[in-house]
């Protein structure tokens, strides 16, 4: 039986999250500030995702004065046709009615919700302006100034602007990268739409050409003590779409599967499937607009964030609680000093690259300068070579596009990227190599009043739910889009570290089509401005086309950061006490990963690969992971139906050890202990005719000698696979 590890070991939690042992993509965690992808050819992470049986028909959207099929009962109808107009009304605690808002010019005008109530007001009786002075912010403003706690938005479509959009507060990233936001809810206010979602919505959407940080963002003063930051909060029954192209708008294509869900049993042969949609809405900057975003608070007393039966489409992420960054230091006087630097070269005659090197194709701006700074401002800056000896001139910023000309060539035809061999060394050129830890921007919870995701309907989107922090639970949603092979696309996910990353749970959920079905990445995240960068690589990331190949480089230095975290702050990384049970993840090519997890519960899960753009990859993904147990679940077409990595010493103390395969263990000494076997089908080899792969371990997983298989392989095998 597997042994737990005891309470004086549980102290050896290491290293960064992103390095998985095997070949994965690069991850853009939800909770990361991130910016738009491109695709890539570098890169050291990974994601997992999984399949489904036969289909329904295909959902198609609806559009305006269309039947539209079965499962668009109504929605094709705009709200805003509806009699009256769409209202903002406040309720107190007791149901009681107090107050209305509405837009300029319709005071006096019955409430499209509520035909007793007329608006009461249209922001001309108490005239404000701002950007917080549109209807529907003003009346959660008030009702937030006059302590009462629910608003109701009626039926209708509000679409944000440019002139309607209000800045984020509080939001630690200013300047271009803070987009704002369409609604901000602070605590103490429960903000809900339409019950008849489906043929009466409350609607929230954006066009493509105006950037937005969320649609609906949840916040409070980070600065307050503890116990008065964010909680309390409430948001559902919201529409939230990321165009306002017509059919897609009032996100016709996506099916209100989850707000009706009883049980996951329910769609057990009548599993939902994605629309096939016109043209790809997750682009540009849209892929960084979440539909709601809960900021971080360190209130564990607090009442909860409890956000249900929204239907959110067309946005890179539906529901984010916390984020990480790495442009944050959490010690601002710290300062990151690499320990190793890449070298970008030509490549050979034959277009391959010398032993050591790997290539990678990448477009720098056409007039960018090679220079490695040896001092970095404070601010993360690079100083200018007038101002400092040793300084680097100022980037040659990468200019495309359509106002630009470094992504064409002379004739006007697009510029092809160019091929590097790149190199990675150890160097201690600026010093004794060491890192700064970011800033964790986390969500808490409380575990005495857990908050709760549940019952929402989520179609195409890059990241579903992603949760950076703990004692949240995450149940009964439906996430669906059409199937994927694009890295940084994943369904579900739990993120950040102790001790603050604990209690977690996922249960009943659906996920199907992304790169990845869940994500669990417990993360030493180091700090990585743009002047360490240029140490790194040579060049400034301003100069780069795609951030995508920032994010690979940077990955280098992250991977080494990693043992020094192992060695300097062992308690950070891990995420602790993760349970994910009785979900469906259908048509991912990679299943879940359990990166850096203390005592995770993977149990009655349905993996299944069948419909990814690829073939299966890996079921559960289980890397440097401790006290982690994958019982009872079924897997499906997977190469490797449950794999077991780690790297002692470097990305962990230990490794993978203690964990137990088909077996249940409660808690330390397995008060409750249990045998559930998983169940395999269609894994693959490891060679012609060889052991099938449901389990496989690779060679020196676990710094445990007695571990058994032992982690020292015979005749050198890296990979041993188990039909068990």
């Amino acid at each position: 039986m597997p042994m737990a590890l005891p309470a004086s070991l549980v102290a050896f939690r290491q290293s960064m999250g992103k390095a998985l042992s095997f070949t994965l993509p690069l991850i853009l965690a939800s909770g990361c500030l991130s910016q738009p992808d491109s695709a890539s050819d570098g890169g050291s992470d990974s994601r997992v995702v999984v399949a489904m049986e036969e289909p329904e028909i295909p959902n198609q959207p609806g559009y305006p004065g269309d039947a539209g099929p079965p499962f668009d009962a109504g929605v094709s109808i705009d709200p805003n046709t509806l009699p009256g107009v769409m209202c903002a009304r406040v309720y107190d605690t007791n149901g009681w009615y107090q107050n209305s808002f509405c837009a300029p010019g319709q005071m006096g005008l019955t409430c499209r919700g509520d035909s007793s109530i007329l608006c009461a007001n249209d922001n001309t009786v108490v005239s404000t302006t701002g950007p917080r002075s549109i209807w529907y912010q003003k009346a959660i403003d008030w009702a937030k100034q006059n302590g009462y706690p629910k608003v109701v938005l009626d039926p209708g479509v509000i679409t944000i602007t440019d002139q309607t959009k209000i800045p984020a507060p509080n939001y630690p990233i200013s300047g271009p990268l803070n987009y704002g936001v369409g609604l901000h809810v602070p605590s103490g206010i429960h903000l809900e739409g339409s019950q008849q979602y489906d043929t009466a919505p409350t609607v929230i959407n954006v066009p493509s050409a105006v950037t937005l940080e969320a649609l609906v963002l949840v916040d409070d003063d980070p600065t307050l003590p503890a116990a008065q930051q964010l909680a309390n909060v409430s948001v559902s029954y919201l529409t939230l779409s990321g165009t306002t192209r017509v059919g897609y708008s009032r996100a016709q294509d996506c099916p209100s599967r989850g707000h009706t869900l009883n049980s996951i049993l329910d769609l057990d042969g009548h599993e939902p499937t994605a629309a096939t949609l016109p043209t790809d809405f997750l682009s540009g900057h849209r892929l960084v607009t979440v539909g709601v975003r809960v900021q971080q608070s360190n209130n564990t007393t607090g009442a909860p964030i409890n956000l249900h039966h929204l239907k959110i489409a067309h946005v890179g992420g539906a529901i984010s609680f916390g984020f990480n960054t790495v442009y944050i230091k959490e010690d601002p006087q710290c300062q990151t000093v690499p320990g190793v630097k890449l070298t970008l070269g030509p490549t050979q005659t034959d277009g391959g690259c010398p032993e050591g090197a790997f290539r990678k194709n990448m477009l720098f701006s056409k007039h960018a300068q090679y220079c490695r700074p040896k001092i970095c401002n404070a601010d993360g800056t690079t100083p200018l070579p007038e101002v400092v000896d040793g300084g680097c001139p100022a980037p040659d910023v990468f200019d495309g596009g359509d106002a630009g000309d470094d992504d064409d060539l002379e004739d006007g035809s697009p510029r092809p990227e160019d091929a590097y061999c790149v190199s990675v060394a150890p160097t201690t050129e600026w010093g004794t190599p060491s890192y700064c830890a970011v800033h964790p921007y986390e969500f808490l919870g409380n575990p005495n009043a857990r908050s709760q995701v549940h019952h929402n309907s989520i179609c195409d989107v890059k990241v579903a739910i992603n949760v950076v922090g703990g004692h949240t639970d995450v149940f009964k949603n439906v996430a669906v889009r059409k199937p994927t092979a694009a890295e940084n696309f994943f369904g579900m996910s739990t993120d950040g570290h102790l001790p603050y990353s604990q209690s977690t749970t996922y249960t009943e959920n659906f996920v199907s089509g992304f790169k990845l079905g869940f994500l669990t990445d417990g993360s030493q995240y180091a700090h990585a401005d743009d002047c360490t960068f240029q140490r790194l690589v040579g060049y400034h990331p301003a100069e780069l086309q795609s951030f995508q190949h920032v994010l690979d480089l940077r990955q280098h230095m992250f991977d080494a950061a990693q043992s020094y975290f192992a060695q300097t702050d062992p308690l950070r990384g891990f995420i602790d006490h993760l349970y994910v049970r009785d979900n469906r993840f259908y048509k991912n090519e990679l299943g879940m990963t359990l990166y850096r997890v203390n005592w995770g519960f993977v149990g009655f899960n349905i993996f299944d690969s069948q419909g990814a753009p690829a073939g299966g990859d890996i079921g559960v993904v289980t890397s440097n992971t401790i006290n982690s147990w994958i019982y009872g679940n079924q897997l499906r077409k997977f190469h490797h139906a449950i794999d077991i990595s780690g790297s002692p010493g470097h990305q962990s103390t230990l490794g993978s050890c203690y964990n137990g395969i088909h077996t249940y263990c409660s808690d330390y000494g397995c008060p409750v202990w249990g045998s559930y076997p998983n169940t395999f089908s269609g894994s693959g080899t490891e060679t012609d005719g060889g052991t099938v792969c449901n389990v496989a371990y690779h060679a020196g997983y676990c710094a445990d000698p007695a571990s058994i298989p032992s982690p020292a392989f015979p005749d050198d095998a890296g990979v041993q696979c188990f039909a068990y």
